[in-house]
């Protein structure tokens, strides 16, 4: 347990309307500020005081003892096999006897018995659970609807039809439980990012820990093969990293000494030492592991609709039941018998569990599917508002459609190879920390002898001079150059780019540009959501001359310039109303642009580390530093959509179908219950191509 929040598991839990039930009525408990009950991956997270705790699983359990006696309440989970062979077996024995019984049960009356043997071992746990719910006065499940369908049928004397209802009801429920526990096992793969271990090096032995156990400070040896446990830096050794995990991207990184490696990452080759620089809760893979978990706390519209559906849909369906059971009969002189049995079809079709079921998997499954393509939603509300009219997609600047660093554009000389040029400029930037510096060091990555370099002077806003080589060495601005009386007689003028002069004893001798170059999809990126009908704008706080040279590159329907955080909340309030009811998202640094994130219906940053995932105020993280990611999401988002539209239209269609034969006489009970079971699993092998889709 940590900051309040509490993990249990729902071990048996097969239910998805039981689920609901569960959730809402540990949400209505006292104590307890949230709570939510994923089905998908049987987990209960709740927010509530550790004071409270023991209440907390106290209370939980006798919930579910009365809602579904059969599940228990865990708190560490237990892995199960996919098929259950307990199950599996009775329901063969069940099979074995109800043939038998079909062959002998006309010849003689004691074949009544192997009917009444199959029923019993395929239902008796629905039976058990409808007993269990009866005491307690709660109706209205598949057990109290099946048992009440099946004794019917018996009292009818459609004894096999009783049997092979129950029988088929059962098989379908294993089905599906095996369905979903494949899918569980699909979706929680993300799970497997999980670090097992770490090799922690104390003085000269190493000692295998879990990485839980790490502290900022401690070394840890990663081998070939081993993934990094922990967000450090490399002290020793160099490697290829696969860092598909984290970001999604296929190929493999060289890390040396100095450079940054995060946890998650496998090492291919070459053995390192890392410098733990966080604890492993506060690594990268640790928060989108929490991110993906947590993704179904805040549920969509869709889902939250059926919920509330699912509260009426029963009892509204076993009204019209027990209507058709009893006003033929008494208004037109109808056999009860017959409209009984109709009435039955009705009861077996009134539960909502393909719906109540299908709709949140698919939603989980779309979680799990935009994880695997590096894009992290923090709900599922935010797919749903993704998914449907978006009417445009503010961009910031720096960062978000620009690359984020500078990088040289290009070297002009004077009187000075371009070798001796770079040569003189590295070995004086090599002494100063400034962000213009340490692009030009990175860039050119020339040795540096800093004992040729002396009484090195660093002027902030304008430059640095020193003596390299016996030389007096200035890099900077032109003003700059100008106040040192060196002549510049060129000058290079752009506003997307920073410009470094230098000189060399007196003498100007060329300089260098650096440029933030734009995201190289931008453009593909952009027009990708033209096609799609969407608007994109560019808000930055530059000077109007630099967004009119980025517009000039890159075709936004409007640019505003010299915005501060709050004009550019004013900026996107104003699209909002143009937009009425369509989606406005910001794409932003998660972190400064934190207050246009939070005023537009969607909110979207990069996440260069784990302290940017953790802190960052956006609704959905990119890992991949990739514009065309946002497509991504669209496509994604509205192929979930289109999935649970067509769960939701299909079980309707197929029930309601099933309750116009029935009425009719055209449907009987094994029919009935063969549409219900079989509409659930289409519904949850639809939902599972989600996982599968190719965008």
């Amino acid at each position: 347990m940590t900051n309040g929040k509490v993990e249990l598991i729902l071990e048996n839990l097969s239910c998805a309307n039981c689920a609901s039930k569960i959730e809402e009525r540990v949400n209505s408990l006292y104590f307890v500020k949230s709570a939510n009950l994923n089905f998908v991956t049987k987990k209960l997270t709740a927010e509530i005081s550790p004071n409270n705790y023991k209440l907390f699983l106290e209370s939980v359990t006798r919930i579910v003892n009365e809602i579904e006696p059969n599940v228990r309440v865990l708190e560490a989970e237990a892995e199960k096999p996919v098929v259950d062979i307990k199950d599996l077996s009775l329901i063969i024995l069940s099979i074995l006897f109800f043939v038998i019984g079909l062959f002998i049960y006309k010849r003689t009356w004691w074949g009544l018995i192997f009917f009444v043997l199959a029923y019993i071992l395929a239902g008796k746990d629905v039976i058990k659970k409808f007993l269990k719910n009866l005491l307690r006065l709660k109706v209205f499940d598949e057990n109290f609807l099946m048992t009440v369908a099946t004794i019917s049928a018996f009292l009818l004397k459609e004894y096999p039809e009783a049997v092979l209802v129950m029988l088929l009801y059962k098989i379908g429920e294993l089905l599906e439980e095996t369905a979903i526990r494949r899918s569980r096992k699909t979706i929680n793969s993300l799970k497997n990012l999980e670090i097992e271990y770490a090799n922690l090096k104390i003085e000269n032995e190493i000692k295998r820990v879990n990485p839980k156990d790490i502290v900022p400070g401690d070394t840890v040896i990663v081998k070939a093969g081993e993934k990094v446990p922990i967000d450090g830096v490399v002290a020793a050794g160099s490697c290829f990293l696969d860092t598909s995990a984290i970001t999604g991207e296929s190929r493999l990184i060289p890390v040396e000494e100095n450079d940054e490696v995060f946890a998650g990452s496998i090492n291919i080759d070459g053995t390192i030492e890392v410098l733990a620089k966080s604890f492993y809760k506060d690594s990268t893979i640790s928060k989108i592991i929490e991110i993906v978990e947590n993704a179904t706390s805040k549920k969509s519209q869709l889902e939250r609709f059926i919920t509330s559906f699912a509260k009426v849909y029963t009892p509204i369906v076993t009204l019209f039941a027990l209507l058709v059971a009893l006003l033929p009969p008494l208004l037109f002189s109808q056999p009860f018998d017959k409209w009984v049995y109709r009435a039955l079809i009705f009861l077996i079709v009134s539960c909502p569990c393909s719906l109540v079921l299908s709709v949140p998997l698919s939603y989980f499954a779309g979680v799990a599917k935009l994880s695997r393509d590096s894009i992290l939603t923090k709900g599922t509300t935010y797919i749903d508002k993704m998914a449907g009219k978006i009417y445009a997609i503010l961009f910031d600047k720096t960062g978000t459609i620009t690359q984020g660093t500078l990088k040289v554009d290009k070297v002009v000389t004077k009187g000075i190879s371009h070798e001796e040029f770079v040569l003189f400029l590295c070995h004086i930037e090599s002494f100063s920390n400034h962000p213009i510096a340490i692009s030009i060091t990175n860039e050119f990555k020339t040795k540096v002898d800093t004992s040729s370099v002396k009484e090195v002077k660093e002027w902030p806003g304008k430059g640095i001079e020193g003596i390299v080589f016996g030389k007096k060495v200035i890099a900077g601005t032109k003003e700059f150059l100008g106040e040192k009386g060196v002549e510049v007689d060129i000058e290079e003028k752009s506003f997307l780019s920073t410009t470094v002069y230098v000189a060399v004893d007196g003498r100007f001798c060329g300089y260098v540009v650096l440029k933030d170059f734009l995201k190289p999809d931008i453009k593909d990126a952009l027009n990708g959501l033209k096609k799609l009908g969407i608007k994109t704008y560019l808000l930055t706080g530059d000077k109007k001359e630099a967004a009119q040279e980025v517009a000039s590159e890159v075709d936004f329907d409007g640019v505003f310039a010299n915005l501060l955080p709050q004009d550019k909340v004013k900026i996107a309030e104003d699209i909002k109303k143009e937009a009425k009811n369509a989606t406005v998202a910001f794409v932003g640094d998660g972190i400064n642009d934190s207050p246009a994130l939070a005023a537009c219906d969607v909110g979207i940053s990069f996440a260069q580390n784990a302290s940017s995932i953790a802190t960052a105020a956006a609704d959905v993280i990119l890992l991949e530093n990739s514009i065309s990611k946002i497509l991504d999401l669209i496509k994604v988002s509205r192929f979930v959509r289109k999935v649970v539209i067509q769960n939701i239209a299909i079980s309707l269609s197929v029930k309601f179908l099933v309750m116009a034969l029935g009425a009719l006489g055209f449907a009987n009970l094994w029919e009935a219950v063969l549409a219900d079971v079989g509409v659930a699993l289409i519904a949850i092998l639809n939902s599972l191509r989600i996982l599968k889709n190719q965008k």
